[in-house]
């Protein structure tokens, strides 16, 4: 029995290096929460909550109330190795609150993988691959300062970039792209997220010129509830179409995967709940012939290690992946940085998540100090 002793929501003061503006929203704060949980014996799980408003009501105070209160009840005590149970019982708590849910199942992994000294990705079923494919990602702006970042950040290494438009006339987000590809040249994929902007007559106008510019996948072009226009933006489409914001449960999975609303899943582990419900949503799309990329809310260094293990543990992974959250910030605080080689990152190796937190920069980030 791994019994827990404690439970610990440390809400963050961190800032990414630039702002992000993608959909509605322009993010420049982020409202991380870490969680440590601690067992009897003085074992440490480590998990990351990364809340974003246009997902859900969530935010940093909510979910450090949530933890410190009412969770508690159910987690102090309990024996961390019955991770199903736990959480099982945190769903029927949590309906609508999924980061918080997330936040709780990573540590518990971690904690488990700490306990038995394996890595998560053993705990998943193994893995299939020791490095992923990355892209990076430049948000809405001006052509010429989209073009930049994209050319300063090709050089980095990435092989594939994800771009956001949706703001503007199609007019504007087609030339947007242009100047982008004409900055980093044909051979850098894109991937194309519209979060829910556009309407079927403008995206099925777009798909061909979308196509002709090098995106290979178009992630959630229509808002989830049009699922007419959605099935037939799928049906017409050259490149994947992902739903991101349409999904939530594997429940959701199902019923993209009957309706054909989308091709791909986006497996983005802070917003399905975490790893446990990650994984089901992959086991649906699997059975229901639909692929899958794993994507992320831009996580600290805890949460997107986390993604790396998922990402090692699916049989297919067709698309890169956005598991790059650490160098987007103005710090991270795990004590190993994620290192970029050629467009790809490791997975990592040691027990649990495999990395350190470092303590000094987590109490100095630490907003109740």
């Amino acid at each position: 029995m791994l019994k827990i002793r404690s439970v610990e929501a440390i809400p963050l003061d961190v800032s990414l290096r630039h702002t992000l503006r993608f959909g509605n929203v322009d993010r420049k704060q982020s409202q991380n929460v870490v969680v440590r949980i601690t067992t009897e014996d003085g074992l440490v799980g480590y998990g990351e909550a990364c809340p974003v408003p246009a997902f859900t009501r969530e935010t940093q105070a909510s979910i450090t109330t949530l933890i410190e209160g009412e969770l508690q009840a159910v987690l102090v005590g309990a024996d961390a190795l019955q991770r199903d149970p736990l959480l099982t019982q945190l769903e029927a708590l949590l309906p609508d609150q999924p980061f918080t849910l997330a936040s709780i199942d990573i540590a518990l992994w971690d904690l488990a993988g700490r306990a038995l000294n394996v890595p998560v990705s053993t705990l998943l079923g193994g893995r299939f691959r020791e490095r992923v494919d990355v892209h990076g990602s430049i948000g809405i702006a001006e052509a010429g300062e989209m073009a930049a970042q994209a050319q300063e950040q090709v050089a980095m290494g990435y092989r594939a970039l994800k771009l956001y438009a949706g703001r503007d006339t199609l007019d504007g987000d087609l030339a947007r792209l242009r100047a982008v590809r004409e900055a980093v040249g044909p051979d850098i994929a894109f991937i194309l997220d519209i979060n829910g902007l556009w309407d079927a007559e403008t995206c099925l106008r777009a798909l061909p010129r979308l196509a002709d510019l090098g995106v290979i996948v178009l992630e959630q072009p229509l808002p989830p509830d049009d699922v007419a226009g959605l099935k037939q933006v799928t049906a017409a489409a050259p490149m994947g179409i992902a739903a991101d914001e349409a999904v939530f449960s594997p429940a959701d999975v199902a019923c993209i995967g009957t309706s054909r609303t989308a091709s791909v899943i986006n497996l983005g582990l802070s917003k399905l709940g975490g790893l446990r419900r990650s994984r089901a949503c992959a086991t649906v799309a699997a059975a229901a012939g639909l692929g899958a990329l794993v994507g992320s809310v831009v996580e600290l260094g805890i949460a997107t290690a986390a993604g790396l293990h998922l990402a090692a543990s699916l049989p297919e992974l067709e698309y890169p992946t956005y598991l790059v959250g650490p160098l987007k910030y103005e710090q991270d605080i795990s004590a190993q940085p994620l290192e970029l080689t050629d467009g790809t990152v490791a997975i990592p190796s040691g027990p649990g998540l495999g990395i350190e937190v470092d303590e000094e920069v987590l109490r100095r980030l630490d907003m109740r100090s």
